[in-house]
């Protein structure tokens, strides 16, 4: 039994394995459940180690998570998983297949995610080189959308800067990835120090997969001293949320509310809400960052 065989299955985007309780997948943006199990916690934890082989960190009671992207002949896999017997009483394996194809703003306009108007508003983001954040819950098709939005640029070198490859622009586009540490706490590589580095590598735009921390800071700083076209996702129930949750990302960077405050106006024009509706993804609203602060 290979779980991973559940992705034949074309509309399935994740399989998440509970210990030895169950094996649900997302199909079409519902979880449901499948007649897959292991029989034992040591069958689940075996797969796991095997889903991690090829990577250089550790996985056992004192490393208990364990993260990979693996090429296999059902796509590129991101695998997340949880040893058994410290975190959880389970091991747990979530495994997300990443987006084979590359769909543009038109394409989505035709799968529904997005209306005509919004197509319209969208382009003129992107051709103006206007700075926008992405915001959603996960799985709402975030990243679907900055990829999308994206494609519509032709010409220019943009920078990614990602966890794992899940962009994957073409043309001029140059992507960076962190890197974890080793088994001995050394050469971890961080968002922080890779928009750092972007900044001296004559971007056009910079594109950061997904603002969790300092590197905010950093990246928020550029644009405002000139840094145009950039675009980011953060994880925000929607957009009345999003300043809070910037201001307490940059706080964590050590800024204060009222130099926050002052950053995040002037430094992005546009806030991008996305959500799943009746399991379908849309798009909800696009909404100029100063109307958050009047």
């Amino acid at each position: 039994m290979n779980p991973l065989e559940l992705f034949q299955d074309s509309n399935v985007s994740d399989v998440l394995i509970e210990g030895t309780r169950e094996i649900l997948i997302d199909l079409n943006g519902e979880l449901t459940g499948t007649a897959l199990s292991f029989e034992s916690e040591y069958q689940t934890l075996n797969f796991a180690k095997e889903l991690l082989v090829d990577t250089n960190t550790r996985f056992d009671l004192n490393m208990p998570f364990g993260e990979s992207n693996i090429e296999t002949e059902y796509g590129k896999l991101r695998i997340h998983c949880v040893h058994g017997g410290e975190c959880s009483d389970d091991t747990l394996i979530s495994i997300r297949r990443h987006p084979s194809n590359q769909l543009s703003l038109m394409e989505l306009q035709a799968r529904n995610l997005i209306t005509g108007e919004q197509l319209s508003q969208l382009l003129e983001i992107t051709k103006t080189k206007k700075n926008f954040v992405i915001v959603g819950a996960t799985g709402t098709g975030k990243t679907t959308l900055l990829r999308a939005m994206l494609t519509e640029v032709q010409n220019e070198r943009i920078i990614t800067i990602e966890d794992s490859a899940e962009l994957n622009l073409q043309g001029k586009a140059i992507s960076l990835f962190t890197r974890a540490r080793n088994q001995d706490g050394y050469g971890g590589i961080g968002l922080t120090q890779l928009v750092r580095q972007s900044l001296r590598m004559r971007p056009d735009r910079i594109v950061l997969g997904e603002a969790r921390g300092k590197e905010l800071k950093v990246l928020l700083g550029a644009l405002n001293t000139g840094h145009q076209g950039a675009g980011f996702t953060l994880h925000a129930n929607s957009t009345q949320d999003v300043v809070t949750r910037l201001e307490t990302l940059l706080a964590m960077a050590g800024i204060d509310n009222r130099l926050a405050h002052q950053l995040i106006a002037s430094s992005l024009d546009y806030v991008l809400e996305v959500r799943r509706v009746q399991g379908t993804r849309k798009l909800m609203e696009i909404r100029p960052m100063r109307e958050l602060y009047v």
